[in-house]
């Protein structure tokens, strides 16, 4: 069963939090079962300020970063500039659970207000999202979905999606619409750092919203197997 855990921002942190605390608002990690599978990169308080930064940025979170700019401002003793609101509805149904998100992290720097919209079905077997853009003008934005090092993912160009192999040996299937799915470096931080991947949905200035889903898969076993 998937089990996913999504985070608001920064209200409510202490202020000696800030030093570390990153630009990850409506980021969210996924767990199925005992396997890892969406994480974010984590944090590293010892390490050089660059690095320290890296970890911090949008980008080192599962979430939308808007023309390659974080949502808050990071700066050494804290953050600078940050999200002001957030808003988040859940809601849950037979089983079922549904969450509204959003934050105006960009309003200032770009009229926009992020939207995400996550639903998890009963079984747990079915995730499906929406990254919505919200404002006259959408630059160009990626949604980011950091892997823990032992997922193994590949991809499948034709059909715009990510196969994803967790350690228990089930596969699940990452799609979306109006973006293009890619695979990237990443890194996650468990003590030392670790070499994993990331999928990486590409979306030109222009497109408002895009629709993605991660849901379980059956495979057909390989000839012997079974």
């Amino acid at each position: 069963e998937a089990q996913r855990g999504p985070s608001s921002g920064p209200a409510g942190l202490p202020r000696h939090a800030d030093r570390l605390h990153g630009a990850g608002t409506l980021s969210f990690e996924l767990s199925v079962g005992r396997d890892r599978v969406i994480v974010n990169c984590g944090a590293a308080p010892a390490a050089e300020a660059a690095w320290r930064d890296a970890l911090r940025s949008t980008a080192a979170h599962s979430t939308l970063t808007l023309s390659d700019t974080n949502s808050s401002e990071l700066k050494d003793d804290g953050l600078g500039r940050r999200v002001e609101s957030v808003e988040a509805e859940r809601q849950e149904a037979n089983g079922a659970q549904w969450l509204d998100a959003s934050h105006d992290g960009y309003k200032k720097g770009f009229g926009v207000i992020h939207r995400r919209r996550l639903y998890l079905s009963e079984s747990g077997d079915d995730l499906r999202g929406e990254d919505a853009v919200e404002g006259e003008d959408t630059p160009a934005f990626a949604i980011r979905f950091h892997l823990h090092p032992g997922i193994v993912a590949s991809l499948q160009e034709d059909e715009n999606a990510v196969l994803l192999r967790l350690p228990s040996g089930a596969s699940w299937r990452l799609r979306a619409s109006r973006a293009k799915a890619g695979l990237e470096e990443s890194v996650f931080m468990a003590g030392e750092p670790r070499r994993s991947s990331q999928v990486v949905l590409t979306a030109e200035a222009g497109i408002a919203s895009v629709q993605w889903a991660l849901s379980r898969v059956n495979l057909p076993q390989p000839a012997g197997e079974g």
